[in-house]
């Protein structure tokens, strides 16, 4: 099936061109291969710079985008994180640079990222991109106006026209084909499995979970078809029905169809034409969406794996081990009659399973009150011990003291005066007059007298010499001396 395009424009063929298509990162890569080969022989320089929702698509399409052949000899940088992004500047100039409008914005304002000769600007899966946003418009603020402009998005949504309108004036429409014709068979059953990472990573895990007699993987392209080949032959799988990798063709009455990514409506309607038992689809959680409107009126069910169905045979196996408990203690002829009317609406084996659901119904709502109950008993308990700690701060002088300004309260103000009179006041319990003042030294020097000050001016003189003892004479003059 041919993408129809749309013009937009009069007669002149404008640069900007919005496709709309699934968000597959190598579909997507693809796009931007026009860009990459008009830059060959140039000095490095950013000139291709990809816009993406999030750090995780940034490296899903910087992987896509280097793995194209006109990459070679080009230097991709994934923009993660502004700290990334300046290291990895630091290093050498790129020639593409991936990443989300906060991250760009952050690089631009500390001035490591010069976007004054880019050429062509990509919006990848701009469905999930804001186009209010103050970093996406002071991203753009750098970008030459003459630079080209491309557009992926799932529909052309709010956002989308929004962002069309105010970036990519008069721009082309290409709408590839993403939903099945009217008449188109519809699969049987269609299931799917979202992984974070390569979808060619669950593959192995899947085959084994499913164990299907024959099997066809479906690839996007030829190169995922290639590394599909080589990952199924180094893990047993000979070349054959049991697992043969396509792009496009499936063979009639294959038991699983397994899709790498979200293909065409031309390569599923191929796939659902050949009548497998089951299509599982390994995508991404954003290619969701693209899935629902290819699978139509089959609505797509995740794929639940071999623990959670054997976990719901054991409680189901419980359950009916529960009624023949019942029904070997006899049949009670109470509830019988109050059922035995349904019985000429119903068959009893309906009444039985509605029966079995209410029961269900009652032990969830018992659940969760009890749950209930014990929440508020955690909680209960809780305050009762903050306040017993509080009961124990306070009892040992923890708790704050609260502050009292000095002048509030009456102060106990006594004057000096109002005591008696100093000559009334009793006697000291140990007066100096009752027992002499004596040093901590004075058991070792006996009853001799104390040198010093202590002596008596009137036994010895406490100089070296006496003053009455040699009658002081004249001065002599001050230059004699």
């Amino acid at each position: 099936m041919t993408a129809p395009t749309r013009e937009t424009a009069g007669t002149v063929r404008s640069a900007h061109v919005a496709y709309f298509m699934p968000p597959d990162w190598a579909r997507i890569a693809r796009h931007a291969t026009p860009a990459l080969e008009r830059t060959s022989g140039d000095a490095p320089a950013v000139r291709l710079l990809v816009l993406v929702p999030d750090a995780g698509a940034a490296l899903a399409l910087t992987r896509a985008l280097a793995s194209l052949p006109a990459a070679a000899g080009r230097r991709f940088i994934a923009a993660t994180s502004p700290a990334r992004l300046q290291r990895l500047l630091g290093a050498g100039a790129a020639d593409a640079i991936v990443g989300a409008a906060d991250v760009l914005a952050a690089a631009l304002g500390a001035s490591a990222l010069k976007l004054d000769e880019v050429r062509t600007v990509l919006f990848a899966a701009a469905d999930e991109m804001d186009v209010e946003s103050d970093a996406l418009a002071a991203v753009l603020a750098e970008v030459p106006k003459e630079a080209a402009r491309l557009l992926t998005a799932l529909a052309p949504t709010d956002g989308v026209e929004a962002l069309i309108s105010r970036y990519m004036h008069r721009a082309r429409r290409v709408t590839e084909d993403v939903t099945p014709a009217e008449d188109a068979k519809a699969a049987a059953t269609v299931r799917y499995l979202t992984v974070n990472g390569s979808a060619l990573d669950a593959l192995p895990a899947l085959l084994d979970e499913l164990d299907a007699p024959s099997a066809a993987i479906v690839a996007g392209d030829a190169p995922a078809a290639d590394a599909a080949r080589a990952l199924l032959s180094s893990i047993g799988y000979p070349a054959g029905p049991l697992a043969e990798v396509t792009t496009g063709t499936v063979k009639p009455n294959t038991a699983l169809v397994v899709t790498l990514g979200v293909p065409t409506a031309t390569v599923w309607q191929a796939a659902a034409d050949a009548q497998p038992a089951q299509i599982v689809a390994i995508i991404a959680p954003r290619e969701l969406e693209a899935l629902r409107l290819l699978a139509g009126d089959a609505t797509p069910r995740p794929l639940a794996d071999r623990a959670s169905i054997s976990r719901a045979r054991a409680a189901e196996a419980r359950r009916r081990a529960e009624l023949r408990v019942e029904l070997g203690e006899g049949i009670p002829s109470r509830e019988v009659l109050a059922l035995e009317p349904l019985l000429r609406e119903y068959d009893g084996l309906e009444i039985a399973a509605a029966a079995l659901r209410v029961l269900e119904r009652t032990r969830t709502a018992q659940a969760e009150m009890v749950t209930a109950a014990e929440q508020r008993v955690r909680t209960q308990m809780r305050e009762a011990q903050k306040e017993k700690e509080a009961a124990e701060k306070a009892e040992r002088g923890d708790a704050p003291r609260s502050f009292k300004p000095r002048g509030d309260g009456a102060r106990d103000y006594k004057p000096r005066g109002d005591g008696p009179p100093r000559g009334d006041r009793p006697p000291r319990a140990f007066s100096r007059d009752d027992k002499p003042q004596r040093s901590s030294f004075s058991k070792y020097r006996g009853d001799k007298p104390r040198g010093g000050f202590g002596r008596d001016r009137d036994d010895k003189p406490r100089g070296g010499f006496s003053r009455s003892d040699k009658p002081r004479g004249p001065r002599p003059p001050r230059g004699d001396r």
